[in-house]
Formats: C-alpha cells, structure tokens, sequence
C-alpha cells in the first residue's frame, strides 16, 4: 500500500522551534527490517537542516537543527564507542569544489556530545570511523603543488587520512595520497580552472584483519591499507586492480564502502559523476552492490545488484546498507529519495523528502535507544470540552504511552488522560476545567520514563 507524508513541514505546538523536513513515503508494500532511520538532510534554500531520526511513515523521532544552507550538517551514523553505542555526525563548511572542512561530533544516549574530533576543522565530511580501539579514522583534504616524481604548478588535492586517539586526541597515524597513490590511476579530467580532485577519498572501513580499506571516487578504486604504516596491500577495480572482475562487476565513482562481516565489499555504485569537466555516466542507472573478492583467485564476482524499478541515477552521494536480515537500505544520494528493498531484491520500502531541494548524504536503518537529558515538552489549552494536550519528547525512543495530569494548582495533579503515543506530538483530552497539567512518558511495560515541567492550562 502507499501512503504520503503531508506536503510541507508538519509544525508542532509542544515544540515550535522544531520545523524538521517533511518526508513522503511512496511505497510500503511489506514489513521492513527493525529500526528507525536515521538521515541528514541539507537543503538549498532555507529549511532547517541537522541529523534526524525518523519511523517508516517519515514522523520525526529526533531531530536537532544545527545547519543551514552554508554550515551542513552530513553523514550521521550510530557507531560504538568505549562499548557503547553512541551517534556520530560531521558539521562545518562545504567547499564548493566537493569536500568539506569541519568537525566531527560524537553523542550518546541521551544526546549530550561526548567528544569532538577535528576542532581544528580540518576534517572532511566523507569517512567517519571509529575504531574497536577507541580511535578515530578521519580524512581531510588539501591543496598543493609538490606532486611527487611531477614538476607542475597546477593544484593537486591531497587527501590525508589520520588516525586519532578520541580521548586524548594524539594522532597515531598520518598517511598521504600522494605518496601511495599516483594520479595516473584518475578518471577524473585534470583541467586549468579547479585543482584536480584525482582521488577524492570518500570513505573508509575496517576489514577483518584490521587493514584500513578506503574507497577512491575518482579512481574507481577500494584499496586496502596497511594499518599504521599506510601500505597499499591490494587494490579493488580501476586501472590497477589485483582482482579480475566480471564487466558485470565493474563499479564507477562510488560511494559508502563498506566491508560486511564475511569479508565481502558493499557499495553504492554510482556508475555516473557529478564532476567539473562533466563525465557521461558508465550505466544508465546507479546500483546498491556487492561484491565477494577471492583473495586465492584473485577475482572478484559480484553477488547483488540492486536499482530502483524506474532506473534512477545519481551522480552525487549516496548509500547502501546490508541489514543483518538479508534486506539492504539506500540511499540515492542528491536525489533525497531512499529505499529497502528484501533479502530477494524487491523494493518494499521507498521514501523521498517532499521538497525537492532537500537530500541526504547517506541513510541507515539503526538500532538506536535513547532518553533524552531534557525532559518532556507539552502546551496545554482551555478548551469547551475541559482540557487538550500536546506532548512530544524529542529523541525519546522507547515511549509507549502518554498520561495526561491535571490538577488545581502545581502540587495536586493527578491522572485524567491516557492515550498510546501518535507520532512526534500526541494530544490528549480531559474534562473538567483544571488550571494545570503535566505529562508522563510511559514504556511499554509501565514504566515512567520522564516527567514534563508542570504548566499552567492556556485560556484557548
């Protein structure tokens, strides 16, 4: 069945200041995989902007608007930290010649930040990792002329991974581009008007043995890192690649490299290239892959190919995600449109931010739970029938239901309304002409999880 999202920002009254951006659901054929979905829209034009968590009809769980239209705020992502399950974001300045130059945010359960990395705003948007060892592995970007084995004066972007240690902020590893890396291995076009983005460094991972694995947009390439010493142990795809990979394999100016947990490679196949000087796309539509690399045969087959039935392409951006249940979540970059498609390959779930100057760098299905440190918001109104409610707890993830207390003055309330949660904001309703009211948010098995700050019932 297909539902819809309402056509422009829903405005709450227990949260004013809250104006996320609106989500249409296009398809809801089956039952999606557990979790929420956690985005971070940016926008052209003036909406409010910062990492969001929503259910599958597109309501907002959390939100926290922290951008605009020239500080984003991108690649939002639940990751672990010192055991603990924390989210992680990247905020700062987008250079228009495709990286950024900001921070990286680390908060926990209850939202509170937690750590900084890059306060020095060095760090770029694209690779985000945190390490079992409590590290960090970040890249940033720079310009220069000191090409080695080259004599040019044309600007070359480097990319610079680091490792950092997060509590003391130490770096551990630093590792150059340009010293592993040749720019003959680029597909991008050098030219005379932008410095030349020949590799362009857009994620990174850990492999099974603890190899960093990084993912070349402009070499079309997954290399294999030897960690600490920055080695380039093998290469996946592009000009050089040790593996011999079927046509049907072959990959361009991808994104979102991941290794899953049997060693095989997924990624978000762009197969096109929002690049200066423009480059025609490789297939007609973009691809959420898999790929099975045999370290023995030196091969590599690919073992999923997803698209969207209408065959969209994206040139920029974009994710893929295997869930542990076979199913796999994409995004399709700066098209703000995202899907899950089942363990067979049938889309089951697609999604697309109603306005069309909002998209997402990437998109997860996540496991979060969290209790915010604030407590609970309500606006209470005087109304002809006795007394209506608005409750809402921004970025509470485990309220069930809500109970409504009301009272003749601050310390003598009691319960008069109960009601299941309904999405962001719930109203409820009781008689009587009470002159204050709070909320309770309630689990699933009765427990009181938060109290709102007692107020006094507004004349309606």
């Amino acid at each position: 069945m297909a539902t819809a999202a309402p056509a422009a920002p829903v405005r709450y009254l227990s949260r004013p200041d809250l104006v996320p951006p609106a989500i249409t659901v296009d398809l809801a054929a089956a039952p999606t995989s557990p979790g929420r979905i956690l985005l971070t829209p940016k926008d052209t034009t003036d909406e409010q902007i910062g990492p969001l968590l929503v259910d599958d009809t597109g309501s907002p769980v959390w939100f926290a608007p922290r951008g605009d239209k020239l500080r984003l705020v991108m690649n939002a992502q639940v990751q672990t930290y010192r055991d603990r399950p924390v989210l992680v974001w990247w905020e700062g300045a987008f250079v228009p010649l495709g990286w950024g130059q900001g921070t990286v945010t680390i908060a926990d359960q209850g939202y509170r930040t937690i750590a900084q990395v890059g306060l020095d705003r060095g760090v770029d948007l694209h690779a985000i990792r945190i390490t079992p060892q409590n590290t960090i592995i970040v890249v940033s970007y720079r310009t220069t002329t000191a090409v080695p084995g080259q004599v040019t004066l044309r600007p070359v972007v480097e990319n610079v991974l680091r490792e950092i240690d997060i509590g003391t902020g130490r770096v551990l590893m630093t590792w150059s581009s340009l010293e592993h890396i040749p720019v003959s291995e680029s597909y991008l076009r050098s030219n005379d008007i932008v410095a030349w983005d020949y590799l362009h460094v857009n994620a990174v991972d850990l492999d099974q043995a603890g190899n960093i694995v990084v993912s070349g947009r402009n070499t079309h390439t997954v290399y294999t890192l030897e960690r600490g010493t920055g080695r380039v142990l093998s290469r996946l795809g592009g000009k050089r690649s040790d593996y011999t990979l079927p046509p049907a394999a072959v990959f361009a100016w991808q994104h979102n490299v991941r290794v899953l947990p049997n060693g095989d490679i997924s990624m978000f196949d762009n197969e096109q290239g929002a690049t200066f000087p423009p480059t025609p796309p490789t297939r007609p539509a973009s691809r959420a892959i898999v790929l099975h690399p045999d370290a023995a045969t030196r091969t590599a087959t690919m073992t999923r190919s997803l698209s969207t039935p209408d065959g969209l392409g994206t040139g920029a951006q974009g994710s893929n995600q295997t869930l542990p249940d076979g199913h796999a979540f994409v995004s399709w970059g700066d098209r703000g449109r995202f899907s899950e498609f089942d363990a067979d390959g049938t889309m089951i779930y697609d999604a697309h931010f109603t306005s069309p100057t909002v998209d997402t760098y990437v998109a997860n299905r996540v496991d979060w739970h969290a209790t915010p440190t604030e407590p609970p918001a309500l606006l209470a109104r005087r109304t002809s029938g006795g007394v209506t409610a608005y409750a809402s707890w921004n970025g509470a993830t485990e309220v069930s239901r809500w109970q409504l207390l009301t009272g003749p003055d601050r310390t003598h309330l009691a319960v008069a309304a109960d009601t299941a949660r309904g999405g962001f904001e719930t109203v409820l309703t009781a008689p009587g002409d009470a002159g204050y009211a709070a909320v309770r948010a309630v689990s699933s098995t009765g427990a009181v999880l938060g109290t709102s700050p007692v107020t006094q019932v507004r004349a309606g």
